[in-house]
C-alpha cells in the first residue's frame, strides 16, 4: 500500500523526534561534566584516585594496568596490584589523554560522549518501538529523557573514577536489547552486538558477572536459532576467559574477579564499619581500607586478597546479628533512601534536586518491579513469552546487580546502575497492546 501524505509527515516527526531524544541526552551530560569538573580543570588524571591515575600511567608506560602502592595501609610494605581493577576505566582515560593530553574536563568529555554511545542506541532501540498513543508515546519519551535530570544517574554518566560509571552504558544497552526485542535486531548481528555489550559489561566491573549470566539467560530463553546461541554464549565466555588469562601471566592466578574482592567484602563485614554505616553525607569511610591494613605484610596481592577474604567470612559465621542489622541498613540504602550517600555532601536547593531525582528513580524502579511481578503471576497469553522473559530478567537482573553490595557494602551509586535498566522496562511494558 503507497504511503499518504499523512504517513510522510508522521515519519518526519519520528525522525525528529529521535534526533531530540539523541541530543538532549548528550548536551545535558556534557553541560553536567562542565559543571561539575570546572573545580578539577587544573587536576591531572594521574591523581585519579581508586587506582585510576596509577593504573592508566602504567597503561600509557606500556606496564599494564599495574601499581605498586602503600595507599592500603601497608605502610613500609608496598603491594604490586596487576588485579585489582577491571580494564575499562584504564583504557578508557589511556585513550582520552592519548587523544587530549593530560587534561582532565576535555577527557571527561571525551569519556561521558564514549559510554553514552551504548545508551544512545538502547534510545534508538526504543524509538523503533514507541506506540501511536499520544499518552503511551509522551511517557515513553519522559521516561527515556528522565534519567539525565536524576543527579544520581548523571553522576554515572560524568564520573571518572567508579566502575559505574562505565559498567552503567553497557547494562542499559544490553537490557534494551532484551526488553525491547526488536525484530530488527534478530540474526548475527543482535548476537554479536548483545555480547559485546555484555562483555563491556563484565570488563567494567566483575562483580557484575552475575548480572551478566542473568542477561545471557535471558537472550537464550528467546533465541531460538541453536547456531546464534553457541554464538553469543562464545563470544561472552571471551571476556571472563581472557581476563582469568591476563591475571594467570600477570600475577600468577587464574580469577575471573579481582584482587579487591577480598576488601571490598572485609570492609563491608567488619565491626569498625558496621557502627559507622551508614556514613554521614560527603563520607565514602574510604579511609577505612586504610585501617584493615594497619601495620599488616603481605607477600602479593593475593595474599592480601586471600587474607581479607578469611577475615570477612570469620566475621559473617561469628557475628550473624550483627551482619542482620548491617544487611538491613544495607537493603534500606539500595531499594528505599531517597538520600544518596557515598558521594560529595551538598547542601540547599542542589539537595532537593537530588532528593527529587531519587524519587523519581524510586518511583520508576517499584513501578517496573511490581508489574513484572504481576505479569509472571497473571494468566499467560500466547503471545507475550517475550514480555515474560523481559518481566523474569528484570527481576534476577535487580537481584544480580545488588547483591554483591548486600554481601560488601552498599551505596547509592551501586543501585543507580538500574535507573535506566528500569526506565526502559516501563517502555516495554507501555508499547504492548492492550489487552481486554
Amino acid at each position: 500500500m503507497p504511503r499518504t501524505a499523512g504517513d510522510l509527515d508522521q515519519t518526519k516527526q519520528d525522525r525528529r523526534l529521535l534526533l531530540v531524544l539523541l541530543i538532549v541526552p548528550v548536551l545535558v551530560s556534557l553541560a553536567a561534566v562542565w559543571t561539575l569538573d570546572q573545580a578539577r580543570a587544573d587536576r591531572s588524571l594521574f591523581s585519579l584516585t581508586n587506582l585510576v591515575g596509577p593504573t592508566t600511567r602504567s597503561l600509557l608506560n606500556g606496564g599494564g594496568i599495574t601499581v605498586c602502592t602503600e595507599e592500603m595501609g601497608t605502610r613500609g610494605n608496598p603491594i604490586c596490584f596487576h588485579a585489582a581493577r577491571m580494564p575499562a576505566t584504564a583504557i578508557t582515560v589511556a585513550s582520552g589523554i592519548r587523544l587530549f593530553g593530560d587534561r582532565y574536563v576535555p577527557v571527561a568529555c571525551f569519556k561521558t560522549i564514549l559510554l553514552l554511545l551504548p545508551v544512545e542506541f538502547a534510545i534508538y532501540l526504543a524509538w523503533c518501538c514507541l506506540p501511536r498513543p499520544f499518552g503511551r508515546r509522551l511517557m515513553v519519551i519522559l521516561l527515556l529523557l528522565i534519567p539525565f535530570f536524576i543527579p544520581a544517574f548523571l553522576a554515572d554518566v560524568t564520573n571518572l573514577q567508579v566502575d559505574e560509571g562505565f559498567s552503567y552504558s553497557f547494562l542499559a544497552m544490553a537490557a534494551a536489547m532484551l526488553f525491547l526485542d526488536w525484530p530488527g535486531l534478530r540474526g548475527v548481528r543482535g548476537a554479536v552486538l548483545f555480547a559485546a555489550a555484555l562483555d563491556g559489561l563484565y570488563l567494567s566491573k566483575s562483580g557484575m558477572l552475575v548480572a551478566v549470566l542473568v542477561l545471557l539467560v535471558g537472550f537464550l530463553a528467546l533465541e531460538r536459532q541453536t547456531k546464534l546461541r553457541w554464538l553469543a554464549v562464545l563470544l561472552v565466555a571471551a571476556a571472563p576467559l581472557g581476563w582469568a588469562l591476563h591475571q594467570h601471566h600477570a600475577s600468577g592466578r587464574f580469577s575471573v574477579g579481582t584482587s579487591f574482592d577480598g576488601i571490598n567484602l572485609h570492609k563491608g563485614n567488619n565491626a569498625g564499619f558496621l557502627q559507622n554505616y551508614p556514613p554521614t553525607h560527603g563520607d565514602s569511610l574510604d579511609w577505612y581500607d586504610f585501617e584493615l591494613n594497619r601495620g599488616m605484610s603481605f607477600p602479593d596481592e593475593w595474599s592480601f586478597n586471600d587474607y581479607h577474604l578469611r577475615a570477612a567470612l570469620q566475621y559473617l559465621q561469628t557475628h550473624p546479628r550483627e551482619t542482620l542489622s548491617g544487611d538491613r541498613r544495607k537493603l534500606r540504602i539500595l531499594f528505599f533512601s531517597v538520600e544518596k550517600y557515598g558521594s560529595t555532601a551538598i547542601f540547599g536547593a542542589r539537595q532537593l534536586i537530588e532528593i527529587a531525582g531519587m524519587l523519581l528513580f524510586r518511583l520508576m524502579f517499584w513501578i517496573a518491579t511490581v508489574s513484572a511481578i504481576v505479569l509472571l503471576l497473571r494468566r499467560r497469553f500466547e503471545d507475550d513469552r517475550s514480555l515474560r522473559v523481559a518481566a523474569a530478567t528484570f527481576l534476577a537482573l535487580v537481584v544480580a546487580s545488588t547483591l554483591p553490595y548486600l554481601a560488601g557494602f552498599a551505596y547509592t551509586r551501586h543501585v543507580s546502575i538500574l535507573i535506566y535498566p528500569s526506565a526502559l522496562f516501563c517502555c516495554r511494558l507501555l508499547c504492548e497492546p492492550e489487552r481486554d
